[in-house]
């Protein structure tokens, strides 16, 4: 994550990369299923290959790395707003 951030990488693709760590660290944690997760998810071969990506195609990479961002703001307000609507008809329901 430092080098692509020395190397130039756009705000998005370091956002991107970070997601990567931030999976793999999370979903890592959860025994005998994150060692299975581990095995097949390998974090920083994929943060290399968006960096050479980047460094191949910035533009397109850039584009990408907005998109995905993006996606993850907007389900991450989709799973909030739905947690909301939940309390509201839990309490409703009680009283």
């Amino acid at each position: 994550l430092v080098l692509a951030a020395r190397a130039g990488a756009s705000r998005a693709l370091l956002l991107r990369m970070l997601a990567n760590l931030g999976t793999d660290a999370v979903v890592g944690s959860v025994p005998l299923a994150g060692d299975l997760f581990d095995a097949g998810f390998k974090a920083n071969a994929r943060n290399v290959a968006l960096l050479e990506a980047h460094v191949a195609a910035p533009q397109r990479t850039r584009r990408a790395s907005r998109l995905f961002v993006a996606g993850v703001v907007v389900a991450a307000i989709a799973i909030v707003a739905l947690v909301v609507a939940g309390m509201v008809a839990l309490v409703r329901a009680i009283a």
